[in-house]
């Protein structure tokens, strides 16, 4: 049996975990606090942790640009562009202008912003960089494949951005609600009503590696 010790703190080290607690994350430092005079068992990994196992981004939330302003703007588009950059086609002729305008216009009508790590994922896993030019989100114009049903059903779009932003306008409206973050989507990417934005199982693990790749882009 594990042998147990007490410890014994001030008044005045106590009221300075507290007043960290507050400070920092409070959750985390608790967790870490006691973990350290106690010991945790597997059994108490934190949320991070548990993530990181299961290939999830760890760093709980994606951070988040104010598109309103200048700089952040510019350094989505940067983002943006630098990743794309790396594509070995596009077609479409997509650029970190188009995607940060959609980005902008949605948060500025629905309140929610859309990640660029989480955009550029899905436009890689939708086949908006294919170098099939009768690739469907290709000959549609909707990079997103918004509304491009397995039953073969497309929406076609008269230019490239109305097809971006139908994507922006869609997380926004009916994904990113009741609190849902851009990271909570990589572990289960179904909107407001439970129904899935893709069919593919392994959907999240594969938007989840992309979207860590932009990240270390940034």
């Amino acid at each position: 049996m594990k042998k147990k010790s007490a410890i014994l703190v001030t008044e005045q080290q106590f009221k300075e975990v507290i007043l960290k607690s507050i400070i920092d994350n409070p959750e985390k430092f608790v967790k870490s606090f006691f973990g350290d005079l106690f010991g945790t068992s597997d059994q108490d990994k934190s949320e991070d942790e548990t993530d990181k196992e299961a290939g999830y981004s760890t760093a709980g939330d994606f951070q988040e640009l104010d598109l309103n302003n200048p700089d952040d703007f510019k350094k989505y588009q940067q983002i943006a562009d630098k990743f794309i950059s790396t594509r070995s086609a596009n077609l479409l002729g997509i650029t970190g202008s188009m995607l940060a305008n959609g980005a902008k216009t949605a948060y500025n009508n629905f309140k929610k912003y859309v990640p660029v790590e989480l955009a550029l994922a899905q436009l890689a896993q939708e086949g908006g960089f294919s170098t099939n030019p009768n690739a469907r989100p290709i000959k549609t114009k909707n990079p997103f494949n918004v509304g491009n049903v397995d039953s073969g059903k497309n929406v076609f779009h008269n230019s490239i951005q109305s097809g971006i932003q139908s994507y922006y306008d869609l997380i926004a409206r009916n994904y990113l609600t009741g609190g849902k973050t851009a990271s909570d989507l990589l572990r289960n990417f179904v909107n407001s009503s439970g129904y899935r934005y893709a069919g593919d199982k392994n959907y999240e693990a594969s938007l989840t590696k992309i979207a860590n790749q932009v990240s270390n882009l940034a």
